[in-house]
């Protein structure tokens, strides 16, 4: 009853959170239209939301270049008093191809893991974006 007790306490009690100016946010772009609905999300988030960690498959250009023309957009439309936010963008190999085999995207799907997992580690998010199909 005590270990409960103290682990209910560990994880319901209260917690002390700093407040800061701006919060890491990873985003994963998928491809055609569920780019452009992520990308409409991010152009209305503050520049407190920075920087922008943007996630693309590798042979993913369409993608990267609306990412490219919403970041310079937000550039241009801010004050050159204020600050633009940061953005990254990161390629991962694809995880499943357009009319690839199902046995065979168990060992794609692993693949771009091991790309994926080491990018989250080290961007260490406090916010991901992902549109859902």
């Amino acid at each position: 009853v005590i270990l409960l007790f103290q682990r209910l306490w560990t994880v319901l009690g209260p917690h002390h959170v700093t407040p800061r100016e701006s919060l890491r946010l990873l985003i994963v772009a998928g491809s055609g239209g569920h780019t452009t609905e992520i990308l409409r999300l991010v152009g209305s988030l503050s520049n407190a939301y920075s920087p922008r960690h943007y996630v693309i498959a590798e042979s993913d250009e369409m993608s990267a270049k609306k990412i490219h023309s919403l970041e310079e957009l937000s550039r241009a439309q801010n004050d050159s008093t204020t600050e633009y936010p940061k953005y990254h963008l990161h390629r991962i190999p694809r995880s499943r191809e357009v009319r690839q085999s199902w046995l065979s995207s168990v060992f794609t799907t692993f693949y771009s893991m091991w790309f994926s997992f080491p990018l989250v580690l080290r961007i260490k998010p406090d916010l991901v974006c992902k549109p859902v199909p």
